[in-house]
């Protein structure tokens, strides 16, 4: 290896790697040969498919235009009105004359009315166009979007195909990244393994309280709840897989050149991620695509959204545990306690810090956005049935292949502009990303602008069902809208919905990075009051953290009001999906970072040179800041698609408007706005606790073998580490997944829809506030860590060294945002959500009043007897007095045996330089106090 480096030094700085011949390659990186040839193919794939794109756009526009072979109207016999009544009882049309209109949106009612206008002598024409909705399949967008979620599998196969081609680097390289690679996946195989009882009994419930009653049997809600389930798990693991696959290929990279390491390394961590984003992208439009071709339901895809919230849930909360209180253990134990490095290979539980990396921020987050993206499609292919008919159910799936189209593009390449001669900087990398994720933004939104104008047409009917989408042809109509919107065509009313979803995505996203980069000031007043201890650290991080859910707030309110007076709620919908729209781009620049993390871990524990890990730590400090955009990105669509699904549910479950007077709403709102906080907690004090059992079993081991920290043949009992971590993020992630399943039911059946859309109202409030103050502020105290590791802050004029108090300080606040950013902060998004889907798929179950009091009474004391036994199996605390009594009697055995190993070594040679390894800080002693292990360390 060192050879290769020599070759390296000789090269010349600004040498295009392009430019290489089959004569220069280097035998530890073939990298240079092959990827040039594989970057044209990929980019004549991802062309070729973008023009098929636009031919097939072309095609599907002529097939919704209005001609005369549409469907007659007075083809529809009461039997089909009857049909459609018995599949969804909720929508019962209230028989009443054309002139008393109930509700103008309702797909059921505008078939209901067209049918009695052609009963009239003379035969009056149908006031709403098109009004076959429910039944009536898009079949060449649906098969558009299949093919489309094909191909992009096929590019994700090549992308891992090319990441595989990678060289893995030394051997402790690649073992390191197995022993991680095979921990990771034994982890999801038991989390797997534990949901799976979970989602059966879900999917039952689903049959028989949905299908057989709302669907004769056919099991369209259940069985679409299952494929969203099982999609959701396999974009965790396919995720997952490939990141471990992924982080040692990235330290090699950047071990091969000292120069161009930092550009190499982001090449490959980045086409890592990318193949988790376009995997999930492809995954969710090809999965649901395929439920509603299946099943010809709208309401059903609702079913596939609840199981892909299910799974993500379990999957965000049991990752992030794992991850986090690995992490809180290791970097308490290991730099506070002992002074050890970051990932130090004498640190028992740095195995269990990285395989946390993967199954919370690359399992958990792909199941997560996943979710969020099945779900803002859902939200608008369900309006878009009842107000639209196929062309509302087509437009957001050819969002989405179009999207999808420009993140091939956009993932091909990360190209790095420098100035000649110099080597690329932390700067120029985010240059690079921004550019990808802009670009693609910019260039999509040029694509929808001809498709929304080509798909709606300017005919007077389009106008009226907008304006009926907006609101009743009423005084209230003209007050609320004005002219303005009616001097717009569909079209441009449609692409304006569609550009504000870009628009506000790319704002929060630049709203994020502000406060949470290291290079903007938020970060940098953090790191500054690190120089008075750790409590000013939190106290500045959460004050900027509250400052920060400002803006995103405002961005998010300003872009659902305009779509509304656009489109209706269609249109926020729709702005929900041009969010979401390039998520393969924005989702490849967060899913970089945790391979990024794992690449510097195996750096650290191989001992590699340590400009390798200085490297590492520069794309782990940009993927910090690139995952809390993408976190910003979740919450703002989680907000926007449950604001969609919630309009859905109220119509559904017959809620026209709600009273915020009656003390059943009131109450709902309180609930809701109380229910984040209970999660959050729960999340925050699992974390906790097992951390606590981590810092237990660490300093065990140091207490029971001080040679750890000079023998450098000692090795730590990593797998005990990986065993606590697993256990307790298994057990510890049932009680917030109870809460967040039960809580609707109970107060849907105990006191009725009304008080249940107060509770999702509230719940989704706090719940989008909470999740950006903890997403933000954790970011934030990760990256002032960062800074001040980086040796940039100055106190006194000195600059602040690693491992002293103003480092301390800044490592006790990262380590309170631990949590904050992985574990609370992301789930709080998946709780509003999978509320809002789950009352939106059991709406036809409920009453507008207490009718069905004693269901949710029943349901109460279950979830209490569950909640219960849950307690005492798996959660009960052990008696501290065992634990104390257990570990001052390992104390005084290890005592006994190190004074026992002094007097060999006092008759014995100095052999002590042979032992010592560098950054050792000396033998670790332990004392009991208040059972509490307080570390000491000897001279």
């Amino acid at each position: 290896m060192s050879s290769v480096h020599e070759e390296n030094e000789q090269r010349v700085e600004g040498d295009d790697e392009e430019s290489y011949d089959e004569s220069d390659i280097d035998p530890v990186d073939p990298w240079n040969k092959n990827k040039p040839p594989r970057r044209k193919r990929l980019l004549f794939v991802a062309f070729f498919w973008l023009f098929w794109t636009v031919v097939a756009v072309a095609l599907s526009i002529s097939a919704y235009s209005e001609d005369d072979t549409s469907p007659r109207y007075d083809e529809y016999s009461p039997n089909r009105i009857a049909l459609l009544n018995r599949h969804f009882s909720a929508l019962q049309p209230f028989r009443k004359s054309h002139f008393d209109l109930y509700d103008p949106s309702d797909c059921v009612r505008q078939i209901t009315v067209n049918y009695e206008l052609s009963q009239l002598d003379p035969p009056q024409k149908p006031i709403y166009p098109n009004p076959d909705c429910i039944y009536s399949v898009p079949y060449p967008s649906v098969f558009a979007a299949m093919a489309a979620s094909a191909l992009g599998l096929v590019v994700v196969s090549l992308y891992a195909w090319d990441v595989m081609a990678q060289p893995r680097g030394t051997d402790e390289m690649s073992d390191a990244s197995e022993t991680i690679h095979k921990a990771a996946l034994q982890f999801l195989h038991m989390e797997y393994a534990c949901l799976l009882p979970f989602v059966v009994a879900l999917w039952a419930f689903l049959f028989f309280a949905i299908d057989a009653r709302e669907n004769d049997w056919v099991p369209a809600t259940s069985c679409s709840f299952l494929m969203g389930a099982f999609l959701s798990a396999s974009c965790g693991y396919m995720g997952m897989f490939i990141a471990t696959e992924g982080n040692c290929r990235t330290a090699a990279a950047c071990y091969s050149d000292h120069d161009r390491g930092l550009k190499k390394g982001l090449a490959i961590a980045f086409r890592t991620g990318a193949c988790m984003g376009l995997g999930v992208v492809s995954c969710g439009l090809g999965g649901l695509a395929l439920s509603y071709a299946s099943f010809s339901n709208a309401n059903a895809m609702g079913g596939f959204g609840f199981g892909a919230s299910a799974v993500a849930l379990f999957a965000r909360v049991g990752g992030g545990i794992y991850t986090k209180a690995a992490d809180v253990g290791a970097d308490l134990c290991g730099k506070v306690d002992l002074d050890l490095a970051e990932d130090s290979p004498r640190n028992p539980a740095t195995i269990a810090d990285c395989v946390g990396d993967n199954v919370g921020d690359v399992a958990g987050m792909g199941a997560d956005l996943f979710e969020s993206y099945v779900g803002a499609l859902v939200a608008a292919c369900v309006l878009g049935a009842g107000e639209f008919g196929e062309k509302g159910v087509a437009y957001p799936f050819w969002i989405s292949m179009i999207g999808l189209s420009v993140s091939m593009i956009f993932t091909i390449k990360v190209k790095v502009m420098k100035e000649q001669g110099q080597p690329a900087e932390l700067k120029d990398l985010l240059k690079a990303l921004r550019f990808n994720v802009f670009g693609a933004a910019g260039f999509l939104t040029v694509l929808l602008l001809f498709l929304s104008m080509g798909l709606f047409n300017s005919e007077d009917t389009e106008l009226d069902r907008l304006d009926n989408a907006v609101a009743n042809r009423t005084e209230e109509r003209q007050l609320l809208e004005g002219e303005l919107a009616r001097q717009l065509n569909p079209g441009m009313r449609m692409f304006g919905c569609v550009s504000l979803g870009l628009l506000c995505g790319v704002l929060i996203g630049i709203v994020t990075e502000y406060f949470t980069s290291h290079t903007s000031s938020p970060t940098r007043s953090i790191a500054r009051a690190s120089e008075f201890g750790p409590g000013p650290v939190i106290i500045q991080g959460l004050g900027m953290g509250m400052y920060s859910t400002a803006a995103p707030l405002l961005f998010i309110a300003g872009t659902a009001l305009s779509a509304y007076y656009l489109a209706g709620f269609y249109g926020t919908a729709i702005a929900c999906v041009g969010m979401l729209s390039t998520l393969g781009v924005t989702m490849a620049t967060d899913a970089y970072g945790p391979v990024s993390d794992n690449a510097g871990g195996i750096a650290e524990m191989t001992q590699l040179p340590p400009w390798v890990r200085e490297t590492t730590d520069k794309l782990d400090a940009l993927g910090n800041t690139t995952a809390a955009t993408g976190k910003g990105f979740a919450n703002g669509s989680a907000v926007l698609s449950a604001l969609s699904l919630l309009v859905a549910f109220a119509r559904v479950a017959g809620v026209e408007e709600v009273n915020l007077l009656q003390p059943v709403v009131v109450c709902g709102v309180l609930l809701g706005a109380l229910l984040p906080y209970v999660f959050a907690a729960m999340t925050m004090l699992s974390v906790n606790k097992t951390a606590q059992e981590m810092m237990w079993e660490v300093r065990r081991q140091f207490v029971e073998n001080p040679d750890l920290l000079t023998n450098t043949d000692v090795v730590p009992e990593y797998d005990r580490c990986i065993e606590i971590s697993a256990k307790s993020s298994l057990k510890e992630m049932l009680m917030p997944g109870v809460l967040a399943i039960f809580s609707p039911m109970i107060v849907g059946f105990l006191f009725g829809s009304h008080s249940l859309v107060g509770l999702l109202m509230g719940a989704i409030s706090s719940g989008y506030l909470l999740g950006v103050e903890m997403s933000n502020s954790g970011g934030a105290w990760d990256n002032a860590k960062k800074w001040v590791e980086a040796g940039e802050l100055v106190v006194d004029g000195e600059l602040a060294e690693k491992g002293g108090d103003c480092h301390k300080a800044a490592v006790c606040g990262d380590t309170v945002g631990d949590p904050f950013k992985d574990t609370s902060g992301p789930a709080l998004n998946i709780l509003i959500k999978l509320m809002t889907r789950f009352s939106f798929v059991l709406a036809p179950l409920f009453e507008p009043d207490w009718t069905l009091w004693y269901i949710g009474v029943f349901l109460l004391v279950g979830a209490s007897v569950l909640i219960a036994v849950i307690y005492m199996v798996f959660l009960k605390e052990v008696d501290e007095d065992e634990w104390e009594e257990e570990w001052a009697e390992k104390e005084n055995q290890a005592l006994v045996e190190q004074e026992q190993r002094s007097v060999e070594e006092s008759n014995a040679p100095d052999l002590e330089s042979t032992h010592q390894v560098e950054g050792a800080v000396g033998e670790p002693k332990f004392s009991m106090t208040d059972g509490n292990m307080v570390p000491m360390i000897s001279p």
